[in-house]
């Protein structure tokens, strides 16, 4: 059996790339914004159009402020992590104290234009989707002690920027280009991959008949 530390590093590094989601939340009671990115991240279906995000609980200090807020409005922007932004992203996993910003540690700018939840999306994000809560399972270990919550969401809008669509689509059937978009995932360690993409990266192959 293995240890929780190394059970973690078994995880992260096995099972790559995962998207990273930085999430923006923010406290109901005094308005403070939030933002932390997450890659225990998953598209989980289409219709509806639903995300998942794993919320561990810190042994030290508990629930993080993402699922705090979360929990407490039943909203969130997923922003699309992407290069532009990868380092101004990573600060953002600092842990500060609750009433602090980290946007505004990170200098990152926020868009307050979200019509279907009351949480600002990233300026530099070039994919943003407003997510309204739909369903969340708190995970025990063995001991019985929370340590996980997996949060489920509903994306009720879509943000795309025109600079990272795929051209040719019609106005009602929008697609991301993945060489325009060039995404952020995460690995092993504290490592992101990919970092973007290049024609040698990206290997397109049809589907089976």
């Amino acid at each position: 059996d293995l240890e929780i530390p190394a059970l973690y590093q078994l995880c992260i590094s096995a099972v790559v790339p995962r998207p990273v989601a930085v999430i923006t939340t923010v406290d109901p009671a005094s308005g403070v914004l939030n933002c932390a990115p997450y890659s225990y991240t998953s598209l989980s279906g289409h219709d509806p159009p639903v995300v998942t995000h794993g919320l561990t609980i810190s042994r030290a200090t508990g629930k993080k402020d993402t699922l705090r807020n979360i929990e407490a409005t039943g909203e969130w922007v997923l922003n699309v992590l992407t290069t532009n932004y990868l380092e101004k992203a990573n600060e953002c996993a600092a842990s500060l104290p609750y009433d602090q910003d980290e946007t505004k540690l990170a200098g990152l700018e926020v868009l307050h234009d979200c019509s279907a939840v009351k949480v600002p999306r990233l300026k530099d994000a070039r994919v943003a989707m407003e997510c309204k809560l739909i369903d969340k399972k708190e995970i025990k270990n063995a001991e019985g002690r929370h340590t996980n919550t997996i949060v489920m969401g509903q994306i009720v809008k879509f943000h795309l920027h025109h600079s990272v669509l795929k051209e040719g689509q019609p106005e009602n059937q929008p697609r991301v280009d993945l060489h325009k978009l060039q995404a952020v995932g995460r690995a092993g360690d504290v490592t992101y991959w990919p970092v973007g993409t290049t024609p040698d990266t990206v290997k397109p192959i049809e589907r089976p008949k």
